[in-house]
């Protein structure tokens, strides 16, 4: 028999780096400027007729969690894309695009090829990675460092929220350097992240207890699904990977519409369900109604929420997010985080170790440190 390699083997606290995650936002906000130095020597002056925003896993999630709010403020298409679609079409980027690599240890090999394969045709390339000289630096124009210190876990948790609230800062600098908004503009988007980040050491007290007590009741889970809603698409993106990564059970999500257009056939005694409700809107109102619905059935349903949706309920967590309508996936994943995490340890996974420690070799989907 042979014996089995260790590789990419991590010795940090997940939950540790969950709580960091607010002392990391505020300083990325109160740097913002020495962070996108280099990429603003890059664009400086450039017309941009498009972006493309490309990484896998987190990375693309964070990339989902922007996309539109850069649309809204860029005024022109914004592109979240799995790395293997620009390495299959790069020939049909415009030549004034602007393609941005998302890897967070930046080892990323299908980044990496995408990032070299439209830099060859003289489109602009940044790189956004959250290690100082790693490789992904040397295969564009400029790099965007996620300040957020190394990640010793095998689950992405502060690194994925620095990684949207960095995108989130370039974009709000990129819309006022092509003259979309004012400085005084830019500043109220400052404020208003500043009130959702200075909130969050709150959510984590307030979710705590409540993480604890349903990770207990998930620990012998043997199917879950995630329902929210199509403004919390990186969230359930990003919930149905970590919960999959850590947790080891099967895990799948969809917006709430899409889940009644026959996934519901799925459904069977075994499925616990986490809803992750938007905080308000006709999303949120289908999605308390099928609450009610499988509520009554008799399953037992799990719900992240900004306000109660039944005082009776059991199992609902009442978090007090700000529900800024832009910056709230910030705070929404908080709470996510540390339930997969919990739910983790109370199934006697230790995520630092990977299920399989020879995979990323031999597939070649990671570079080698």
């Amino acid at each position: 028999m042979t014996k089995r390699r260790k590789y990419m083997l991590y010795h940090g606290n997940a939950m540790d780096y969950i709580y960091e995650t607010p002392d990391i936002l505020q300083y990325i906000l109160e740097n913002k400027k020495e962070i996108l130095e280099d990429s603003n020597r890059v664009l400086k002056d450039k017309k941009i007729s498009e972006i493309y925003l490309t990484g896998s896993g987190s990375s693309y999630n964070a990339a989902v969690a922007v996309a539109d709010f850069a649309k809204k403020l860029l005024g022109i298409r914004v592109t979240p894309v799995y790395p293997v679609m620009l390495i299959e079409d790069y020939e049909f980027i415009s030549k004034s695009a602007v393609v941005t690599g998302i890897s967070q240890q930046g080892t990323s090999a299908a980044v990496i090829k995408a990032l070299d394969d439209v830099r060859e045709r003289g489109i602009a390339t940044i790189s956004m990675t959250g290690e100082y000289d790693t490789e992904i630096t040397r295969h564009a124009d400029a790099n965007i460092y996620i300040e957020c210190g190394y990640e010793d876990a095998g689950a992405t948790t502060k690194g994925f929220t620095a990684t949207v609230l960095t995108l989130m800062i370039w974009i709000i600098d990129t819309a006022e350097s092509i003259g979309r908004i004012t400085e005084k503009e830019t500043e109220n988007y400052k404020k208003r992240i500043d009130v959702v980040i200075k909130n969050m050491k709150n959510i984590l007290q307030i979710s705590k207890l409540w993480c604890s007590e349903i990770s207990e009741k998930l620990k012998d889970n043997e199917d879950m699904i995630l329902i929210s809603g199509n403004k919390m698409k990186s969230l359930l993106l990003e919930g149905i990977l970590k919960f999959s990564e850590t947790c080891r059970f099967p895990v799948r999500g969809y917006e709430a519409e899409e889940f009644m257009h026959g996934m519901y056939n799925a459904v069977t005694s075994k499925t616990n369900f986490l809803y992750i409700f938007p905080p308000n809107g006709y999303e949120r109102n289908r999605m308390e109604k099928l609450f009610d619905y499988y509520t009554k059935q008799g399953y037992c349903l799990f719900g992240i929420n900004s306000k109660q949706v039944d005082e009776n309920i059991k199992y609902i967590l009442n978090c007090k997010f700000t529900d800024d309508p832009e910056f709230s996936i910030l705070e929404y994943i908080l709470p996510v985080q540390m339930l997969f995490v919990m739910t983790s340890r109370a199934r006697k996974i230790d995520l630092n170790i990977p299920s399989d420690p020879d995979f990323h070799r031999y597939m070649g989907s990671k570079l080698e440190k």
